[in-house]
């Protein structure tokens, strides 16, 4: 009964706004933030500082005291966000306890989990709390849901997944062609370390990776010849999934200027009320951008583009009937079938921040949902009668 009393749901949406940190200028959210990210970097350098002897920081009183309040808040925290977890986008559909279940396996869960699993253990086992020093420097990891650095990077490999993979089975080609070189050559003259092509594929592997141990070299000229080949090849073949990465790094960081996330979105009218698969498609087609106060989104005939929906602030569209103010949720730029060839001016009042779809991912947008690209056409529509 309690999940359904309308006080308790506005609490329980207004604690998940806080832990997300999803309503810009929510001065409590980036106050709570902070506070986690402070506690989390206090827990793990005292961890890593009380393994120096010289220190006796386990002999201290007030160590095992600080130690006790972070345990206090991450456990606190990890409670309070399985409470909240119905309010996700992609759970609101869910029973409470079968959103609760799903958001307990997800990742960040499971890593607030072993945030705190080591003292709890501790207490019920014979284990010293110490021994588990692995697990309680795992809290590290929950600074990735506060990082949008970690973000990218998730979404840089995410994006390139089927590129990574191809390198990666180029390279376990790599080392498998080495190993077996290097066991037909040296296998008579190395059996204990070349014996096998198994055997071989460590040598083969800490070459290709220019790591190069020294534990196992080849002592033949041929066999040399072939250690030259594949540390020359090794260099090529890492330098793909390198440069890989780091360009689609690079344009996520110059895409996204804050981390945009399903909760933000299911907030703006056009994406309210759609379903979780919708949503994810949705998702990772919004580029985000920030503007300052006078800064012009469009320019007086900058040729259409983009399609744009306002997050946050305030924005002026120029045109001849006069001056349009946009809010959050309020849709401009181009569209399908859209037979202007430039936009009307706009530029921000206040800093605001916008979302941004590019032309071809528009058009997958408008194959795959067309739903959607009906309710985007009928906002901008609202806002220039001339689109």
């Amino acid at each position: 009964m309690g999940e359904h009393k309308p006080a308790l749901r506005s609490l329980r949406r207004r604690i998940f706004d806080i832990l997300e940190r999803d309503l810009p200028g929510d001065h409590i959210a980036d106050a709570v933030h902070y506070i986690l990210i402070a506690v989390v970097l206090l827990s793990v350098g005292g961890a890593v500082l009380a393994t120096v002897p010289s220190l006796q920081l386990r002999e201290k009183w007030w160590f095992h005291w600080g130690e006790f309040s972070a345990l206090i808040i991450f456990t606190v925290e990890y409670g309070v966000r399985l409470w909240v977890a119905p309010e996700h986008p992609l759970r609101k559909r869910l029973k409470p306890l079968v959103a609760r279940a799903r958001y307990a396996v997800t990742a960040p869960a499971l890593i607030d989990l072993a945030a705190i699993l080591p003292w709890f253990v501790a207490l019920i086992s014979e284990f010293d709390v110490h021994a588990l020093l692995v697990l309680r420097l795992l809290r590290f990891l929950k600074l990735a849901r506060y990082s949008s650095g970690f973000n990218a990077l998730y979404l840089a490999v995410r994006r390139e997944r089927y590129a990574l993979l191809s390198c990666l089975i180029i390279l376990w080609t790599g080392v498998l062609m080495a190993a077996t070189a290097m066991y037909l050559i040296e296998r008579n003259v190395q059996p204990d370390k070349f014996g096998s092509i198994p055997e071989a594929m460590w040598w083969a592997i800490t070459t290709l990776t220019t790591v190069g141990y020294g534990d196992v070299v080849p002592v033949t000229n041929l066999g040399r010849v072939v250690g030259a080949i594949t540390m020359v090849s090794g260099l090529m073949m890492l330098a793909l999934p390198i440069a890989i990465i780091a360009s689609s790094f690079s344009e996520v960081i110059s895409k996204h200027n804050f981390v945009v996330t399903f909760s933000m979105i299911s907030r703006l009218p056009p994406f309210s009320d759609l379903e979780a698969p919708v949503l994810g498609d949705i998702l990772p087609l919004l580029n985000s951008r920030s503007f300052d106060r006078g800064h012009h989104v469009v320019r007086q005939g900058e040729t259409a583009a983009h399609l744009f929906v306002v997050l946050q602030g305030r924005l002026e569209m120029e045109g001849e009937e006069g001056t349009r103010s946009l809010g959050p949720g309020d849709v401009f730029g181009l569209l399908p079938g859209h037979t202007k060839a430039s936009l009307l001016p706009v530029r921000a009042v206040i800093k605001t921040k916008i979302l941004a779809i590019e032309e071809n991912e528009l058009h997958m947008l408008a194959l795959r949902h067309p739903a959607v690209m009906g309710r985007l056409a009928a906002a901008a529509r609202d806002r220039d009668p001339e689109a």
